[in-house]
């Protein structure tokens, strides 16, 4: 089961709006939070009140950082005043603004400094605002939008540090490889062939720092200086990457939200799903979270998984394609010449292409959720159709999602409210999202029903419906059938072989129990029975029924087919098949071979190796009689016996000794299992 717990993270959407609340929650993570959960004195009443100091208004560069970690996040908004650095700890909606944006604040002031977790970033910061939205407290004077199409030049600098200035946990070419060839296919199939990565590594280069400790901005300044002094032009490029061996940082990847240039940290191993990670958050996206509202898909009490998405790459999971809602941030879809999503406004059945592929038809569609009556901002759904193709094949035998819809909730109001919704959370796992076909979602609140109605390998249809939720009709679907064993051990002509039939209820959730007939497929002459011959199936349930198969004493040796079908009673149309192999094996399978002849002791004698495998049907033969027979050139016969191991081998180490004649001897082995079976087999071995 995926773990639904929110993160550090959440609290930015979960806040009060209030300033004096804003305050309240400042002091408690200034102070309180420092000692019960990193383990200092909680301070008095006086401390608290003497760290809140005057409101105050500032300017200054805006910087967004996003910690990553593999226990969770922390997002950074600081601002750069001049030479002093200010955290900013919002009560509601933090700034729809990224990295690099000139801004003014209104807050209050506090002169402590953020507790921080062991291993978390040092903002080396002596101030903290406490504001109240984004909306009310911060006013952009210019802002920065990061540039998500064409060629993104990168430069990835290799540093590692002065107390292990060996350590190289991989090459240049390995990084090069990962960027330029890896994650630059990730953007430009995620992109629809509109963006890449391009650029240079550089390094390594050893820094004036230890790895024992966790200092992201001496990292970046040492590293460029590092580049620089090496004749590396920086300016040529938009994006900084920073890769080092696993250092005192918990974090396995840092990146800037948005920035020009942007910049990243990669700390230990390097592979896509951090290198995508943090590049994204440098094209400007946040997190793509799961929204865990119990056994309901929506609801009134719900709390937000900070990673939960298990389809994209932005959450924790997986290195998928990022969801609809941040590809339209990015500008890849519903942008230009990049592909539609269909804006549903009223009844019908509506198309969406394969998500992954290239081409001009809807990627997804959008669907009203709310409106916010004094902002205006609106919710949306997000419905897409996914498939196991390029970097989303991780989804391959994930038959929920390919035969479904994966929907999402995304805000006009917040850049980081990217949320998945789980359409089967009465199954506890977040691998399992789409709504299936034949399954239908209702909003009453927003008056909407999603409902697929077929999925095919290239695209989906889907019917929306807006109003009150219309009566959802009984879609039967094939039962699911499967035969065990798949295939029986060798049995002798004439054996009664007994398989279990497993058989699955698929129909859609509007229907009532079914009844299905079973009917056995052996071959021609040949018996079979099947009890019960008619199950009741609950809806999303299965039973199963004992197939018993015998051969005519005549059939010869081999693998056969047999087959189990499901009928459903009310519908012919809807059936489902299984089958399993039946093997007959009245003789037992024998070869041997023999080693070349080796020399045990050069005055009395020299050794050969003689192995015997017998297999029935396939299967090796464990404790099969093996009786070996060596002629010699000169008539003279000799025998042992052996018994085979697990692995139906049996072993004779045959001494020639000095006195023994040249030329040709004759080897046999017979095999006979219980003296039922037999088999045997010859071969010969030359002594010069």
């Amino acid at each position: 089961m995926v773990p639904r717990t929110a993160s550090y993270a959440d609290s930015t959407r979960l806040a009060l709006s209030p300033l004096a609340v804003a305050i309240l929650l400042l002091g408690l993570l200034l102070t309180v939070a420092a000692g019960t959960v990193y383990g200092q004195g909680a301070p008095s009443a006086g401390a608290r009140a003497s760290s809140l100091e005057e409101e105050m208004e500032v300017e200054g560069v805006l910087e967004v950082l996003y910690e990553d970690r593999y226990d969770g996040s922390r997002l950074h908004y600081v601002l750069d005043a001049g030479g002093k650095r200010f955290s900013l700890h919002f009560a509601a909606d933090p700034p729809k603004l990224h990295t690099g944006s000139w801004v003014r604040v209104k807050g209050v002031r506090s002169e402590q400094a953020t507790a921080l977790k062991p291993g978390s970033i040092d903002l080396h910061l002596e101030h903290a605002l406490a504001l109240e939205s984004g909306n009310t407290s911060v006013e952009a004077l210019s802002a920065t939008l990061p540039n998500t199409f064409g060629a993104q030049r990168a430069v990835v600098l290799l540093v590692n540090f002065q107390d292990k200035p060996s350590q190289q946990p991989y090459t240049p070419a390995y990084a090069t490889d990962i960027f330029f060839t890896t994650t630059s296919n990730f953007f430009s199939e995620g992109s629809y062939q509109q963006t890449s990565l391009t650029g240079d590594v550089y390094g390594w280069y050893t820094i004036p720092l230890d790895s024992t400790v966790c200092d992201y901005q001496k990292i970046a300044s040492s590293a460029q200086a590092a580049a620089t002094a090496a004749g590396v032009n920086l300016s040529a490029y938009s994006r900084y990457v920073y890769a080092f061996p696993s250092n005192a940082c918990g974090w396995w990847g840092l990146g800037t939200v948005g920035g020009d240039p942007s910049q990243a940290w990669i700390n230990g191993d390097l592979q896509l799903q951090v290198a995508g990670h943090e590049l994204g958050h440098n094209l400007g996206l946040f997190h793509s979270h799961a929204l865990d509202c119990g056994n309901s898909p929506i609801g009134p009490n719900c709390t937000v998984d900070e990673y939960g998405d298990t389809l994209d790459i932005m959450g924790k999971y997986s290195a998928g394609h990022y969801n609809a809602f941040q590809k339209e941030a990015l500008g890849w879809l519903a942008n230009g010449a990049s592909p539609p999503i269909t804006t549903v406004q009223a009844d019908g059945t509506y198309w969406l292409d394969r998500y992954e592929a290239v081409g001009a038809n809807p990627k997804a569609l959008k669907i009203l959720k709310a409106t916010d009556a004094a902002t205006g901002n609106r919710d949306w759904y997000y419905v897409e159709f996914r498939q196991a193709v390029g970097f989303d094949g991780f989804l391959a035998g994930n038959s929920n999602v390919l035969n479904g819809v994966v929907i999402h909730m995304g805000s006009e109001a917040s850049a980081n409210s990217s949320d998945l919704l789980d359409m089967t959370a009465a199954t506890g796992s977040w691998f399992d999202p789409a709504l299936a076909a034949g399954q239908s979602f209702h909003d009453a609140d927003a008056g909407v029903t999603i409902a697929p109605i077929w999925a095919s390998p290239d695209r989906a249809a889907v019917q929306v419906t807006f109003g009150t939720a219309p009566p959802v009709a009984c879609v039967r679907a094939n039962p699911s059938v499967a035969i065990s064993p798949g295939q029986s051990q060798p049995v002798q002509p004439g054996t009664n072989v007994s398989y279990t039939v497993s058989v699955t209820n698929n129909d859609s959730a509007a229907c009532t129990a079914s009844s299905v007939a079973l009917q056995a497929t052996v071959p021609s002459g040949w018996t079979a029975t099947l009890t019960p011959s008619t199950l009741t199936l609950g809806l999303g349930g299965g039973d199963i029924a004992t197939l018993r198969v015998s051969s005519p004493a005549s059939a010869t040796d081999g693998s056969y087919a047999i087959g189990a079908t499901a009928r459903n009673s009310v519908d012919a149309t809807s059936f489902g098949s299984g089958s399993a192999t039946y093997v007959i094996a009245a003789s037992l399978n024998v070869s041997v071979g023999t080693s070349q002849l080796s020399q045990s002791s050069p005055t009395t004698k020299r050794t050969v190796s003689i192995t015997a495998v017998v297999t029935l049907g396939g299967f090796p033969v464990r404790k099969a009689a093996v009786t070996f027979t060596i002629t010699k050139p000169n008539g003279a016969v000799v025998t042992k016996r052996r018994r085979t191991n697990t692995g139906g081998s049996a072993l004779f180490a045959f001494a020639v000794r000095n006195h023994d004649p040249v030329g040709v001897y004759q080897v046999r082995a017979d095999a006979n299992l219980n003296h039922a079976r037999f088999g045997s087999a010859s071969t010969s071995f030359s002594v010069q």
